[in-house]
This record gives structure tokens, sequence and C-alpha cells, in this order.
């Protein structure tokens, strides 16, 4: 894994948890902050033991061990934080927990650690950001507050270097599951001992139960395993750094995203300009032009050669039927996709019809690892999640855009690259950008103009929608799921194409066919944008161009370049 990928990794950690907030605020109030940690831990465990099972054994103590420190450092800062909260106003509570970017480097010089110089005057260019943004008045505070929010502040720090050193010693996946279990039983006993009903004293509901399995699934299964992984090829101050853009995260997210209630936040220019110092503090501290000796971003840190011997044994090393293999793969895509859809279902954007879908970040990572297989189990989940609230003819078009959405990343890939799918270069990113990219696009077209084709619906919001969806979710969070997947450390066993002929010989046709196609989408796209539909013209005679460009895509034989792909 590179340092770019790892980068990547801990922005859609800090994208996740920025993101808690606004699914925490439908919570209702009277449910405690163990309580919170119990159910979401609980959750996140259950659904990590569920599909990691396998892969926790053998289990040294030395694991077990750094499992329960971690649990305990997090829960510790849960606690000292919730007191510090009862005594300050938030804003002072905000600036006073974002100081273990100044603790961190303090307790890396413990261990002869330096800070670069970058990294010195992007923290300090931070810090004014974090000020400036919150406004912060020590004066009004209580002292008590205080030194519970700094003694959160350092458990947060301390974390953060222990969880870089852990994960370079123990499997990350282990160390992931093994603090989210010891998290929720101590969750547990600490709810246990405020409110011996526990369970019994909640008032649930749909809404509830839904925000409380989204927290569980992105800010606790999925972040501490992208965390683990990325603390494993990251240093602490990288992960301190790129974590203090929370709060641009936040503000950005608060203004784009509603609630559960469709609502959505105002900002301050005091808010905008403090979230613009954070972020330029952050790019400073990233890079190295201060240093006399600088580093080349993307070397990788597992070399090529070792991670090209470990991927061909890992996909050739299964003694699984073709048929149980396609198996698991639809139902490692289809599941997901399902439980995913059906959580948000509470989050509408169009009523009957489309919601914030994260489950859109699984057909490119999906399509580029299974191919039609992974397509397929996108479709099915689809329709599978449709029955939790939208269910109906329309549907079907759904089965066919979310089919589209992971199947063309699989044909872009395999038509552009003779290696298996990977973001180890620039140019490989740039390529799962374009492949994301005509999938959305293509998923919104079908949808839109398919609406308005078979049924007599024109609805504009939807082809936005749906672009928006499947775009953003496939960057923010198929991405780093895919460059994980991907890695040294879990070799997914992927799908390679079938030696066959077709319609078209590849080679120089496939770049010039495939930016057809995209030109031809962009220009249906900028159409929408500018109010046109079917009711023109010139987009009939553009879905005419994009179906032609896009049989001639599927009909491109990938055969030739599996030789290339087998022998590295």
């Amino acid at each position: 894994m590179t340092k770019k990928e790892s980068n990547i990794l801990l922005f859609s950690i800090t994208l996740c948890w920025a993101s808690s907030y606004i699914f925490i605020k439908d919570l209702p109030g009277e449910l405690s902050s163990y309580a919170y940690l119990t159910l979401t831990a609980g959750i996140a465990g259950m659904i990590l033991l569920t599909v990691f099972h396998r892969s926790l054994y053998p289990m040294d103590k030395k694991t077990a061990a750094r499992g329960l420190i971690l649990a305990a450092l997090t829960a510790g800062n849960m606690l000292l934080e919730k007191r510090g909260l009862s005594y300050l106003p938030s804003s002072t509570a905000s600036f006073l927990a974002s100081l273990n970017i100044m603790i961190v480097p303090m307790i890396l010089l413990l261990f002869k650690q330096f800070p670069s110089r970058n990294n010195v005057a992007g923290i300090l260019v931070i810090l004014t950001g974090l000020f400036v943004s919150n406004g912060v008045s020590l004066a009004g505070g209580s002292l008590i507050g205080t030194m519970y929010m700094l003694g959160a502040c350092v458990l947060m720090s301390v974390y953060t270097v222990t969880a870089a050193e852990y994960s370079k010693k123990s499997d990350p996946l282990r160390l992931s599951v093994l603090q989210i279990c010891f998290s929720a039983a101590m969750g547990f006993f600490l709810w246990f001992w405020e409110d011996p009903a526990t369970f019994a004293h909640i008032a649930w509901s749909k809404r509830m139960l839904s925000s409380i399995f989204i927290l569980a699934f992105f800010s606790k299964a999925y972040a501490y395993i992208m965390l683990m992984y990325a603390e494993k090829y990251a240093d602490a101050i990288s992960v301190t750094v790129i974590a203090s853009t929370e709060p641009v995260v936040t503000l950005t997210l608060a203004l784009l995203i509603p609630n559960m209630r469709g609502e959505t936040e105002s900002f301050s220019v005091r808010s905008l300009v403090g979230a613009l110092v954070i972020a330029v503090g952050a790019m400073v501290a990233g890079s190295d032009f201060l240093s006399t000796k600088k580093k080349a971003e993307s070397a990788p840190i597992a070399s090529e050669k070792e991670t090209k011997r470990q991927s061909p044994q890992a996909a050739r090393g299964s003694c699984h039927s073709h048929k149980s293999r396609a198996l698991r793969q639809f139902l490692l895509t289809m599941v997901p996709f399902a439980v995913l859809g059906a959580a948000f279902k509470v989050m509408v954007l169009v009523e009957g019809f489309t919601e914030v879908r994260p489950a859109n970040a699984i057909p490119v990572v999906a399509g580029l690892a299974f191919g039609a297989i992974g397509g397929l189990g996108c479709a099915v989940g689809n329709l599978i999640a449709d029955c939790f609230g939208t269910l109906n003819l329309t549907s079907l078009l759904g089965l066919a855009g979310n089919f589209m959405a992971a199947y063309l990343p699989y044909r872009v890939w395999y038509l552009m690259r003779e290696e298996r799918p990977n973001v180890r270069t620039w140019k490989n990113l740039l390529i799962y950008l374009w492949a994301a990219c005509i999938g959305a696009l293509c998923c919104a077209w079908i949808l839109g103009f398919g609406l308005e084709l078979f049924f007599g619906l024109w609805i504009e919001s939807i082809y936005k929608y749906v672009l928006l969806n499947n775009l953003g979710f496939s960057v923010a969070l198929g991405l780093p799921v895919f460059i994980l997947m991907t890695s040294d450390s879990v070799c997914l066993e992927m799908r390679l194409p079938e030696r066959r002929g077709g319609i078209l010989e590849p080679g120089k046709w496939a770049i010039w066919i495939l930016g057809a196609e995209t030109v031809f989408l962009l220009m249906i796209m900028a159409g929408v944008y500018m109010g046109y539909h079917l009711n023109h013209w010139a987009m009939y005679i553009l879905s005419a161009l994009a179906a032609l460009a896009l049989a001639a895509v599927c009909g491109l034989p990938l055969g030739k370049n599996r030789k290339g792909i087998e022998d590295e």
C-alpha cells in the first residue's frame, strides 16, 4: 500500500466520523453515551464476527491484550469527554478535543521521533484554523471541565500512537474486531451500572434503529478496520493531521446532506474561514516542500514484486469449485448492498424513488473485482432493498442501472490495462475514477430516461440524485474499500476475463469507443442540467448514440489481455 493509498483510507475514516454527527442528532436525547457505545459497538462487533470469524484464528495472547488496551483507551476517552461536555460549552470542548494535534508530536518526541518542518508548520496553521472556526473563549469555561477534556485528548493521542505501533505488530483485522467487541462489553458494563434496566428503558423506533445501524456500520465497523490497516502503513502524525480536517468535512456534509427530516444546516463566515485555514494546514503538513530530503509519495511500502507474488497465489490458492466461488462472490456483493440500501430508506430524496445511498459505493468495487457476477449481485441487492419501501415496476430499471454501474467499470479496466485492478499508480487511479464516472453516468441515464421512455415520467432530480449518489459514494467510500481489498494484506480473489472472441477487436478501438461513450453520456448530463430531456430531438439522438456505444463497449473481447494478467 502506498502513502497515497493510506491517506485516502484515513480521509475516508474522517468522512465517516464527520458524517456521524448528522445521524447522532436523530438519536433520542435520553439515550446515554454508554447505551450509544453498547449498541453501536455491539452491532458492529456482530457484523465483523459474522463476516470475518474465520480470519480471527489462531488468536494469540499479545493481539488480544493489544485489542483490550485499545478498547480501554477509547472507552476512557469517551468517559472523560462526556464529563467535560457537562461543564463546558460545545465550542470550547470542541477546541480542546482538537489539541491532540499538538499532543501526538509531544508523545512521539519521548520516543525520539521528530516531526518534519512541514508537520510543524501545518500543525500551527491547523491550530489557527481550529481557533478561528470555534471562536473559543476559555475564560467562560470551568477548570474542572477543561481538565476532563484535556484528559480525553491525551487518551486519544495515546490511542493514535499506540494503534500505529500495534497495527504494525499484529494483524489489523483482528485488532479492529477485538477492540470493537471489547468496547461493546465495556459499554454494556457501564450502561448496566448506570441503568440496570438497559434495553427495557429505550423507546425503540424505526428511525432510531436505522440511525444506530448506520452509525455502527460506518463509524465503528468500517472506520476501525480502515484505521487499523491505514495505521499499519502511516505514521501517527499523518493520522492526526488528516483527522484534524474533520471540521472541514463536517461543514461540507452539513450543507449538502439532509438529515432524516430533510433539513440541512447553514454556515457562518467564521466557520467557513476556519475550515479553509484547516484545509491549507493539512496540505502543508502532508507535503514536503520545506524538507531538505524529499520522499517519493507514490513509493510503495510493500514492494511491487512482493505484491505481484502474493496476489496470484491468493487468486489461485482456492480449492473451491468455479460455481461455489461465483456464489460466494455474488453473496459478498448482494448482501451488503441489500442491507445498506434498506437501512438508508429513511433518508428520502425523492419520495417513492430514491434516497441517500452509500450502497452505491459497492458497484464499482464489485464490478472491478467480480465482473458480471458483481453486477448481478448489485442488481439483486437493489431489488431486495426496494422491498423496504420503493418496490414497483420501475425497480426493473434499477436492476439494469445497478448492473451496468458495476459491469461497465470492469469492461473499462480490462480494455485499458493488462494487470489486475489496483490504484497504486496515478494512471491506475485515473482509470478507476474514469470507470466510476462512466458507470455513474450510465446508471443515471438508464434510470432517468428509462422512467420517461417506458413510464412517461420525467423527474429531473432522479437523474441528478442517482448520478451524485453513484459517483460521490464510489469515490468517497468505494475507493478506500477497493484500496484495502487490493492491498497485499488482503489479496482479494478476483474474477479474470474469459478468453473469448467478440464483435470488434480491442486495441486502438477500445480507447475510441470508450471515449465516445463517455462524451455522449457527458453531453446527456449537460443537456439535463440545461433543462432538456426526451422532449428535445438532440437528447433522442444522443441517447441512441450512447446505446450503440454501450453495445460496442460490451462487445469488445477482453481475452487478449488475460495472458499478461496471468503472467504477473
